[in-house]
């Protein structure tokens, strides 16, 4: 009874902001549109990816979040300016399957590229996720020198 009463309130949450968006005249498109006007790329940013395949173990899911905290935390100000772009592709996907040779991925990776007028100049795999992944602190340190280290030069 209880989870029957929790969806309803779920329910009518979910109408009431869609009343609201759609009584100020918000689209979908129009939310789009502002959010891409407002993060225009730099000519030249790094690209931040965890490359993952649809199945993973324990481990492989406990590297994709420390890495997600470890940009998401050091870096907010540059994935606002566009400086540095955070995505998590599963490799697995038809589209995304010529990244296995492009990078010579075989297993779970992270990976760093330098894109300079929307061609990738460079690129690294940050190989250490794997020995580092059982102790957090050492792990953001890690990949926060990393990204660090490729935004200086």
């Amino acid at each position: 009874m209880q989870f029957i009463q929790k969806r309803t309130f779920v329910f009518i949450g979910l109408i009431f902001f869609m009343f609201v968006f759609a009584a100020q005249g918000f689209s979908a498109e129009d939310m789009a549109e502002s959010a891409t006007t407002e993060t225009q790329k730099p000519s030249q940013y790094l690209v931040v990816t965890y490359f993952y395949t649809t199945f993973r173990c324990p481990t492989c899911h406990m590297i994709e979040e420390l890495s997600d905290d470890a940009v998401r935390l050091n870096f907010e100000d540059e994935l606002k300016s566009g400086k540095v772009v955070w995505q998590i592709i599963n490799v697995d996907e038809p589209e995304n399957k010529h990244y296995v040779q492009d990078y010579q991925l075989y297993s779970k990776h992270l990976i760093i590229s330098e894109m300079k007028d929307g061609k990738e100049v460079r690129w690294k795999d940050l190989k250490d996720i794997w020995t580092l992944v059982r102790n957090d602190e050492k792990f953001e340190n890690y990949v926060k020198t990393e990204i660090n280290d490729w935004l200086k030069e």
